[in-house]
């Protein structure tokens, strides 16, 4: 899980860094992201599975559960708010219902909402995406999030939970 966290943390700092030197109107830097996505998704998905598994088998208190799939979930909606930043800001006609702000974190914060209403499935449906690399995005979050869920759902019988003597206060 700790190479996952900080796989995706060097992607998004990549990506931050990237905005400020990186001509915005090279076509090829769409796939670029696409890649890194792709990558994210299969690190995330083989890594924290595994992991999970681990962690699932052994006893662990109820609150470190809960914060362990917060921060995987939590991970990964800021990990594909930061791609779908990044497409915005290379192509700004990739998604419909935002407009162009003024800075990184504008539109940051704008997809992080997208990316929260994607991986809990509601999609309002005030951000959708038109292009076909931020369709593909996308994907692989929703992809990505069932994948967690069922997870989650399916070794909910197997997780052994040891009574905290803290929590009993």
């Amino acid at each position: 899980m700790s190479l996952s966290i900080f796989l995706v943390g060097v992607m998004a700092l990549f990506y931050f860094y990237a905005m400020f030197f990186i001509d915005h109107k090279n076509h090829l830097i769409i796939y670029v992201i696409i890649l890194f996505a792709v990558f994210k998704t299969i690190t995330l998905s083989y890594n924290t599975i595994k992991q999970l598994s681990r962690i699932v088998k052994k006893c662990h208190s109820f609150n470190q559960l809960l914060w362990i799939f917060g921060l995987l979930i939590g991970l990964s909606i800021f990990s594909f708010a930061t791609d779908y930043t990044c497409l915005f800001m290379f192509n700004n006609q990739s998604f419909i219902g935002t407009s162009f702000g003024k800075n990184y974190f504008s539109e940051l914060f704008q997809f992080f909402y997208f990316s929260l209403t994607t991986f809990s499935t509601l999609g309002y449906g005030d951000i959708s995406p038109a292009s076909n690399p931020a369709r593909f995005l996308v994907i692989l979050e929703v992809f990505l999030s069932f994948l967690i869920i069922v997870f989650a759902v399916s070794n909910i019988s197997k997780i052994h939970i040891t009574e905290n003597i803290n929590d009993n206060k």
